[in-house]
């Protein structure tokens, strides 16, 4: 019988059954790693575990501190980037500026630098330095001892204090003929100086508590020159109607039944008392008048027997 002949496979067709045994090979190739791996694998996970610790889950409050940190670095860095920067710029700038020119340079080189002069050095004193004694302080007095008493108000003390300031325009008249005898208030002294002043410079005599001796009582010597004048002016202001010696002296004047002359200095409402003893006597508004017309007024008024 005659033989059948095989037919050839085309070319293409061998190519297929080659990749084909490839393929198989490479999945026996493959199937052999996932074995040897599978084998492997526990021991490499203990190492992992050795080497490695188990992390701890970080609470809320420790990722809001880790945050925060975090943030504060990121800031401190950009601060100093800042600031490292600032500066070179600085000195770039200072840089060019003093950069001298060329022909400056030249004349700089061919000048030459002095040597600075060296001072001698101080001799040490063998003399050992004396320390100084350390401030003494002395204990603060207590609160008591610090207050000092207060003093009685006397019209004495109220003078010798304006003393210094205005100072006495005559001396104060004594002898045995007529005078005028003047009572003010100490708070008025200015006005009734320059008044007792312009009286005497026309010539009349006036005796005011000036003229008294500091050895003498003072109320005695009050007393016996009311007893002596001839004329009791009062200067009457506020001031006077509150002073208890203006008072006292009025009293006595209107008990020796003398001639009495009020000049107002200052507008004062007078109480019942003063009005009964000095409400019909002669006044002279000074405070409504000039100096000149003042004085012209006084002249005609006052006893010409008053004069020197």
């Amino acid at each position: 019988m005659a033989t059948k002949k095989k037919k050839k496979r085309p070319a293409s067709r061998k190519k297929t059954a080659r990749k084909r045994a490839a393929k198989h090979v490479k999945k026996r190739a493959r199937k052999k790693t996932v074995k040897r791996t599978a084998r492997r694998a526990p021991k490499r996970a203990a190492k992992r575990k050795k080497k490695r610790p188990a992390r701890r889950r970080k609470t809320a409050a420790k990722r809001k501190t880790a945050k925060r940190k975090t943030a504060k670095r990121k800031v401190g860095r950009k601060l100093r980037r800042k600031t490292a920067r600032k500066p070179a710029r600085k000195a770039r700038r200072k840089t060019a500026r003093k950069r001298p020119r060329p022909a400056a340079r030249k004349a700089a080189a061919h000048k030459k630098k002095k040597p600075a002069k060296r001072r001698p050095a101080a001799r040490k004193s063998r003399k050992p330095a004396r320390r100084k004694k350390p401030a003494r302080r002395l204990p603060k007095a207590p609160a008591a001892a610090a207050r000092r008493p207060v003093r009685k108000f006397s019209l004495r003390k109220l003078a010798a204090r304006l003393g210094p300031s205005i100072k006495p325009p005559i001396e104060a008249y004594s002898g045995n003929k007529p005078y005028i005898f003047a009572s003010y208030s100490h708070k008025n002294i200015k006005e009734v100086f320059w008044c007792i002043k312009k009286l005497a410079e026309s010539r009349y005599r006036i005796w005011y508590d000036e003229g008294i001796e500091p050895g003498n009582e003072w109320p005695e010597e009050v007393g016996r020159a009311l007893t002596g004048c001839h004329l009791f002016l009062v200067f009457m202001s506020p001031a006077a109607m509150d002073s208890r010696n203006v008072r006292n002296e009025i009293n006595f004047a209107s008990s020796e039944n003398k001639s009495m002359m009020v000049v107002v200095l200052q507008p004062a409402g007078l109480s019942e008392g003063m009005q009964l003893q000095i409400g019909t006597v002669q006044t002279v508004n000074k405070h409504e008048m000039a100096d000149i017309e003042f004085l012209e007024k006084m002249k005609k008024v006052l006893d010409p027997g008053l004069r020197l």
